[in-house]
């Protein structure tokens, strides 16, 4: 009797564990696409947009269980989304370089009334290809890309406005941590820190003078951020970012994007799949199962859960344990 019983508890046991396993980490959810996914963006726990290739445009109003391919509103590829609230909403899309005529490569798509209707309009300066776009916590907008390309919303919430930066590298990342503070990232190890909204930028120092391309930044608060690059580059900075030392990722994969739930915790995603997980500022470095082989673009979280999205349709969901 005493054996069968330990039998049964150690069964009970056994079923536990797997199903924690199985309900921890992250797990491929069905797009309904094979696209390439290239962003994602939450408003709120509930819902959420994913934008890719040929105008792919998915929305999510139960926090991302499902997705749903809203109405085609572009057949041209949707490099970048966001989303201030339900109803307004900005993306970036890209044209195909064979069929501009007299056009420009990148242009925006914008909503108020949650993508029921969208306004299309070119930026007003520049031809430059546009990689990706962010906003400061005051609704500013910042647009980067090709030849050291950078635009700034105006006050008019239309117009975007070429600013001068001190460098002619590819910008692909950026992020704001007030009104005032803010960070890019690009090509040539380029690390610049503005203090002033955007006027101004300096150049941030690597240690060491790397001249690995960096294509996405992310900071806590004002002092501390982390930076990835290419062959699997990251790199830390405690000073606002004018100071940057290298992190030990253990891989030589390309990283795309970088994401920090809280000050220890944050997630790295790249080539192949790649995911890398800290909870200790990127002191340490592990690699997670991603259940996936493609190239992950964006990384992104709402409250404690995550999603990474990337090329063939790939949307992976991340529950704690």
């Amino acid at each position: 009797m005493f054996i069968n019983s330990a039998k049964q508890i150690f069964v009970l046991i056994v079923c536990f564990t797997f199903f924690q396993t199985a309900e921890a980490g992250w797990t491929k959810q069905n797009s309904g696409t094979l696209a390439w996914l290239r962003s994602i963006y939450f408003s709120d726990q509930n819902k959420g947009w994913v934008v890719g290739s040929k105008g792919t445009y998915l929305t999510t109003d139960d926090g991302g269980k499902t997705w749903i391919q809203d109405k085609k509103i572009t057949k041209d590829d949707i490099r970048d989304v966001y989303f201030s609230d339900e109803k307004n909403g900005w993306l970036l899309c890209e044209r195909n370089i064979y069929n501009l005529g007299n056009q420009s490569v990148s242009y925006l798509m914008r909503t108020f009334d949650g993508g029921t209707s969208w306004e299309t309009f070119n930026f007003s300066e520049g031809k430059d290809r546009i990689a990706r776009f962010f906003f400061a916590v005051d609704g500013s907008g910042f647009a980067v890309g090709e030849n050291g390309a950078l635009l700034s919303l105006q006050n008019d919430k239309r117009t975007w406005k070429k600013l001068a930066l001190p460098v002619r590298y590819l910008m692909l990342g950026g992020k704001f941590t007030d009104n005032l503070h803010g960070l890019l990232v690009g090509g040539g190890g380029t690390i610049l820190f503005t203090e002033d909204g955007g006027l101004s930028w300096n150049q941030g120092k690597i240690a060491g003078d790397q001249k690995t391309k960096l294509t996405s930044v992310f900071f806590v608060d004002q002092k501390a951020g982390w930076a990835t690059g290419e062959a699997g580059k990251i790199f830390f900075t405690n000073t606002g970012g004018k100071v940057w030392l290298e992190q030990v990722s253990t891989v030589v994969e390309n990283l795309s994007d970088i994401f920090f739930v809280n000050s220890e915790e944050g997630f790295a995603v790249g080539d192949g799949g790649m995911i890398l997980h800290t909870t200790t500022s990127g002191k340490i470095w592990s690699i997670e199962k991603a259940n996936s082989k493609h190239k992950l673009e964006k990384v992104f979280f709402v409250e404690k859960k995550g999603f990474a999205v990337g090329f063939g349709g790939t949307i992976l969901t991340y529950n704690p344990s």
